[in-house]
C-alpha cells in the first residue's frame, strides 16, 4: 500500500527538525556577591567580574549593592527566606554574631594557606575569631590625625602635634570665637557618629598602649588610668574652648577646623571638596599621645555563606579576585580599594600602592598600617551596640553631666553585661 505524499512530508519534516535541533544549553552556575559599595566605587571590581565570566564559561556573577546601614540585617533576612547571597563583603565586627548563627562557611584549607602567605598579621587577625579564620581580608582603614596646614601656618605652627599638650596648645592658637562666644574656627573637632567618638577613643587608647578590652574579650579596660586620662583630656578640649558641638569633623574640608582624627577612607570626600587645594591643605600625622604610639585598624573581609550551593566556586572566585591582575601589580580588590582611598592587608597590593600612590595623605596611612602599634578593632559580641553605649557615656562626659571616671565606670558596667552574653 502506497503512503500518501503528505504523510511522507510529515515524516521528512520531523527527521529534519530532529537533525537541526540545537544542543541543550550548558548549565550556568550563578554566584551572587554583595557589597556596600556604590556603582562608581565598585566599577573596577565589576570589570574584573566580567573578565572572570569570560575566562570561566558557565559562570554568571550577580553583583548586589546593599547600603552599609542595612547590610547586617539584609544578610539575616535573606537567610530566613532561604535565598542567601553566596559572597559577602563583611565588617569584621559583624562576624561573631554571624558565626554564632552558623552563617559563615569555614574557608577551605587552600584558601587559608593563601591568606596566611599573602596578608599582614593584623588583618588576618581581624578575620579570625577564636582562632579560626573566616575569610579573605579586604578593605582596611586606620585612624590618624588629619590637620589643616594653612590654619597651622596662620597660627605660627608648621609641624603637627606629638603629645596631648602640643595638641591643646596648637588647638588653642587656632580656635576663634565670635562676640557671642560661639566657636567659629575649631582648634580640634570630634563629631556625632560612632566613628568620630568611640573609634577615636579606641584609637587613642591603642596609641597610649592600652587595649579597650581584655585579651579574652570578656571585660573592658575602661576603668584604667589610661582610659580615664584620655577622656579627661578630651573634656579639657571642650572646657578650654578648643572644640565644641558646633564644629564637626565631617566639615573638615570647609576650612574652619584645625585638626581631627579620621580614617583614610574619607580621603575621597576630602579630595572631592578641596580639589586642587587638597595637597596644600591636608596634612596627616600619627595620633598625638603621651604613650608609645599606635592606632586602631578596622577591617572588612570576604566571606562565603554556609548555605551557598556554590561554595567551592565562590571561594575560587575570591582567590582570583585577590591575586595580582594587570600590569600595576594590584589585585582586583586592591584596584577597587585604591580608587576610593582604602587600604588593604594584601602585602602585594600594599607594595604596589606604595609605588603608585603619590600623595602624602595615603603614604602616611600606609606607614601607620605597617607600624607595630596598629591594632585591629576587637571583634567583640554585639560590637555595634557596645560602640553606641560607649559613645553615649563619652558624650555625657563631654557635656559635663558626668565626670570622666564616672562615665567610663558606667560604660564598663553596661558593656560587661553585654559581653557576658557571649557564648
Amino acid at each position: 500500500m502506497l503512503i500518501r505524499t503528505s504523510v511522507w512530508l510529515q515524516i521528512l519534516t520531523a527527521i529534519c527538525c530532529i537533525a537541526v535541533a540545537p544542543a541543550a544549553a550548558a548549565p550556568v552556575t550563578t554566584i551572587r556577591i554583595a557589597t556596600h559599595y556604590n556603582a562608581e566605587q565598585i566599577a573596577p571590581l565589576r570589570a574584573c567580574l566580567r573578565l572572570y565570566e569570560a575566562e570561566h564559561p558557565g559562570i554568571r556573577i550577580v553583583s548586589q549593592q546593599v547600603s552599609y546601614d542595612d547590610f547586617f540585617q539584609a544578610i539575616q533576612i535573606s537567610r530566613v527566606g532561604r535565598s542567601p547571597t553566596d559572597i559577602y563583603n563583611l565588617y569584621s565586627i559583624w562576624a561573631p554574631q554571624l558565626i554564632g548563627t552558623g552563617t559563615l562557611d569555614v574557608p577551605p584549607s587552600d584558601v587559608g594557606r593563601f591568606v596566611r602567605m599573602n596578608y599582614t598579621a593584623s588583618t588576618i587577625g581581624a578575620a579570625t575569631i577564636s582562632g579560626q579564620l573566616w575569610g579573605i581580608p579586604s578593605a582596611v582603614s586606620v585612624y590618624q590625625l588629619v590637620y589643616n596646614k594653612k590654619l597651622f601656618a596662620a597660627a605660627g605652627y608648621h609641624a603637627p602635634p606629638r603629645t596631648w599638650r602640643d595638641m591643646a596648645r596648637i588647638g588653642a592658637a587656632i580656635a576663634r570665637k565670635n562676640r557671642q562666644g560661639n566657636l567659629l574656627v575649631g582648634g580640634y573637632a570630634f563629631g556625632i557618629s560612632v566613628a568620630n567618638v568611640t573609634h577615636v577613643f579606641y584609637s587613642e587608647m591603642f596609641a597610649a598602649g592600652v587595649s579597650p578590652y581584655t585579651a579574652d574579650l570578656r571585660h573592658t579596660n575602661l576603668r584604667s588610668h589610661a582610659a580615664v586620662d584620655i577622656l579627661t583630656k578630651q573634656v579639657a578640649l571642650f572646657r578650654r574652648g578648643i572644640t565644641s558641638g558646633s564644629v564637626q569633623a565631617v566639615d573638615f574640608a570647609g576650612g574652619n577646623i584645625g585638626m581631627t582624627v579620621m580614617p583614610n577612607w574619607l580621603k575621597d570626600t576630602l579630595r572631592a571638596s578641596l580639589r586642587n587645594r587638597f595637597d596644600d591643605t591636608i596634612g596627616v600625622a600619627p595620633i598625638p599621645t603621651d604613650g608609645a604610639g599606635g592606632t586602631m585598624i578596622y577591617s572588612f573581609f570576604w566571606g562565603v555563606d554556609s548555605q551557598s550551593r556554590v561554595k567551592r566556586q565562590a571561594w575560587d572566585l575570591l582567590r582570583w579576585l585577590n591575586g595580582p591582575r594587570g600590569g600595576n601589580g594590584l589585585s582586583c580588590t586592591g584596584r577597587m580599594l585604591a580608587g576610593i582611598g582604602e587600604l588593604t592587608g594584601n602585602r602585594a597590593d600594599l607594595a604596589a600602592m606604595r609605588g603608585s600612590t603619590s600623595d602624602a595623605f595615603s603614604q602616611q596611612y600606609i606607614v601607620a598600617l605597617a607600624s607595630p602599634g596598629a591594632v585591629s578593632q576587637p571583634n567583640i559580641w554585639h560590637a555595634s551596640e557596645v560602640d553606641r553605649l560607649l559613645k553615649y557615656y563619652i558624650e555625657l562626659a563631654w557635656a559635663g553631666r558626668m565626670t570622666p571616671a564616672a562615665a567610663l565606670a558606667a560604660a564598663d558596667s553596661g558593656i560587661t553585661d553585654i559581653l557576658n552574653e557571649q557564648p
